[in-house]
């Protein structure tokens, strides 16, 4: 017997309850009918309700237009980042909260973000070279305006601070908690032109 369906669910993933919905609006300021708009296109796109690792690199890579081998690992580490539950997935709830920081958030937000990428590493060690190049390249990602000498400058201020030799490393919870704590090392890490024409470096946040 034939089927006129071309495509056919067995289950619908469930609508979202209006608990969630108030959850969502309170952790990103969307709309409600923002969010359901968010929610149906969501699930058109990834209809078992959540994106695997392998998904969101490429929603990333499309979401910039760009394809970088170099930075599939710093994707893949926002993805841990966001992957709330460690289930290994993101839902949605987790999926607006990616976007919302990521395109919206405050420049305070993202490299709060940033540095607390290893937050579970506690020895995380890192060069100067590869503190270097990680800031950058997330920095470009995160569209966070900054400079290559600005944030030389900065590393080599905090080496300065713990009296750590330039060819040493050092560990990243601490090298991020001397910027966190100190308004001039974070307001360097910023481009000064931005620093000049905008607010966004205020230390608000949602998340």
């Amino acid at each position: 017997m034939g089927s006129s369906f071309s495509c056919f669910r067995s289950r619908l993933p469930p609508l979202l309850t209006r608990k969630e919905i108030n959850m969502l609006r309170l952790k990103s300021n969307l709309t409600v009918e923002d969010i359901n708009q968010w929610y149906s296109r969501f699930i058109h796109c990834y209809p078992y309700g959540y994106l695997s690792e392998k998904e969101f690199l490429i929603y990333y890579q499309q979401l910039h237009d760009e394809y970088n081998l170099q930075l599939i690992p710093l994707i893949k580490q926002l993805f841990k980042v966001f992957d709330l539950n460690n289930d290994q997935k993101l839902d949605f709830y987790e999926f607006i909260l990616f976007n919302v920081l990521t395109n919206d958030g405050s420049i305070y937000e993202k490299i709060k973000l940033i540095f607390n990428l290893y937050d579970k590493e506690k020895d995380k060690y890192f060069s100067r070279h590869q503190i270097k190049e990680f800031l950058r390249n997330m920095f470009d990602l995160l569209d966070i305006p900054s400079s290559k000498l600005n944030i030389i400058q900065v590393i080599d201020l905090v080496y300065q601070k713990n009296k750590i030799k330039k060819d040493e490393k050092i560990n990243w919870k601490q090298f991020t908690e001397d910027i966190m704590n100190d308004q001039y090392l974070y307001e360097q890490l910023i481009s000064l032109d931005f620093n000049k024409n905008y607010q966004s470096i205020q230390r608000s946040e949602r998340f």
